[in-house]
């Protein structure tokens, strides 16, 4: 299992609880994708939960190859070499133009793209391995009409509901 740990609280008690509860099961690859944005408090959040409760954390950016038919790739980084100032972002904008409704490219170039590439270059297949995303169960407006083709699980829906209040 791959757990996409966002930095908030919510998907960061789903990880911890994941890990808690069946590290002795499963085998789970921790990952954050720091786009450049973050607030310091998340970048600090994760280093904290990594430092408190051994989360592993594997975080990475997004590496944007600006030649037409190459694809984004990923660099690995950590709290204190995490760009701080957009870096990712604005080369996402750059190349592919500013995300919009009409054009939802944000998501996928500076989180899936650097995630899937990461998880190809372990030797795994990326749509064989199952992605938790910390949606919690009072939010299901947000979970994805496409998670089955994608392997998204939403564990915090399906497995033990959990809503804001219990975060």
């Amino acid at each position: 299992f791959q757990l996409s740990f966002s930095g908030g609280r919510t998907s960061g008690y789903m990880t911890k609880m994941l890990l808690d509860k069946y590290s002795e099961k499963y085998d789970f690859l921790v990952v954050f994708a720091n786009t450049g944005m973050e607030h310091e408090k998340t970048l600090e959040f994760v280093n904290n939960c990594d430092k408190y409760f051994n989360f592993n954390t594997v975080w990475l950016e997004a590496k944007v190859n600006m030649e037409n038919g190459k694809g984004t790739t990923f660099k690995i980084v950590n709290f204190e070499t995490a760009s701080r100032n957009g870096e990712p972002y604005e080369a996402v904008m750059t190349k592919y133009g500013i995300p919009n409704v009409a054009y939802p490219h944000c998501t996928r170039e500076l989180k899936m793209q650097p995630i899937q590439a990461y998880t190809r270059s372990l030797g795994m297949s990326y749509s064989k391995i199952k992605t938790a995303i910390g949606i919690r169960n009072d939010e299901t407006r947000r979970v994805s009409k496409k998670s089955d083709v994608n392997s998204i699980i939403y564990p915090l829906v399906d497995w033990f509901p959990v809503d804001k209040q219990d975060v």
